[in-house]
């Protein structure tokens, strides 16, 4: 067992020793920490990495406390001190979640290293491109250890990518939705149906395959535009993530009898999606830009916006 002096332990607890000279000083420490966040590797799910940072946490907690209490004696710093030093180097791992390029880079080059591609595939994927609905409160913990966040949507935008949902929002969704007749149009890949239906809500995935040179497709998409979809669903409920900016098909959701609540996934701005003239000139439905849905779209963004149009009653028109 390594021994310490009392004044490193005090520069140690006081934080007087940079965690890149402890790096140095104690490389087995590192070795260790590496070894547990390594595991994440190896298919565990997301909350492994939480549970090693709440391991290390509380490990620090607890030697400080044996160590203020005993008065930093000599036995009780050699056996507690090396979980703080190990705590400090598990956040410095985490907070060195950058990217390997500069953002000069050309996007075709553009990766992340192993820490935050390792994270970001655990948080956003089930594997691959294959995305599952995010738990909120892990992914607002870990975001903010990735030190480029602007590369990570123009990574995923080549494969149809746009945004990730949250669990919570799916959530709110199926609430939203009920038990009323579901339609989702221009679902590209499918996964935010795939989500509704996991989660007990059926809803029906049609897209007009226009973008197949960057999406691929799964057999339960059905290939249909929307008017052709909504003529032959008659939903209740239509749900559009990500509409291309004056697209030609929005329109055909304000005109269709049997639709008494659209939701759109999107942005708040015009140029980068939907069909706004169409918004504001559909008077059979009020309009709402749900501010408390669009905080539940990952990853967070002050032009995330969920819009809800109800039909309005007769007497309202």
């Amino acid at each position: 067992m390594r021994k310490f002096t009392m004044e490193t332990a005090r520069k140690i607890m006081a934080n007087e020793i940079s965690v890149e000279a402890l790096l140095k000083q104690y490389p087995e420490y590192k070795d260790e920490v590496l070894h547990e966040l390594g595991e994440i590797r190896k298919g565990a799910a997301a909350n492994v990495v939480q549970a090693i940072i709440d391991r290390y946490t509380a490990s620090a907690r607890t030697a400080n406390t044996k160590i203020s209490k005993s008065g930093m004696n000599e036995a009780t710093v050699n056996a507690f001190l090396p979980n703080i030093i190990k705590a400090r180097f598990a956040v410095y791992l985490l907070e060195q979640l950058n990217v390997a390029v500069s953002a000069n880079t050309p996007a075709g080059n553009v990766r992340f290293n192993h820490w935050d591609g390792t994270i970001l595939q655990r948080l956003l994927f089930r594997k691959g491109f294959e995305r599952k609905p995010v738990s909120l409160p892990l992914f607002r913990f870990f975001w903010r250890f990735i030190m480029d966040k602007r590369i990570l949507m123009p990574l995923v935008n080549k494969k149809g990518i746009y945004c990730f949902y949250s669990k919570e929002l799916i959530k709110e969704l199926t609430m939203l939705i009920g038990e009323r007749k579901c339609l989702e149009i221009a679902a590209g890949d499918g996964t935010l149906t795939r989500f509704l239906n996991e989660a007990g809500t059926f809803c029906t995935a049609t897209d007009d395959y226009s973008w197949k040179h960057y999406i691929d497709y799964p057999a339960f998409v059905e290939k249909a535009d929307a008017k052709t979809a909504l003529a032959k669903y008659n939903p209740e409920v239509v749900l559009c993530s990500w509409p291309v900016p004056k697209n030609p098909y929005e329109k055909h959701v304000f005109k269709a009898d049997s639709v008494q609540l659209y939701i759109v996934i999107g942005t708040r701005n015009p140029q980068t999606t939907g069909d706004f003239e169409a918004y504001h000139n559909a008077e059979k439905f009020t309009m709402e830009l749900d501010e408390r849905l669009s905080a539940l779209i990952v990853p967070p963004s002050e032009d995330n916006a969920v819009y809800v149009f109800r039909k309005k009653a007769a007497g309202e028109l």
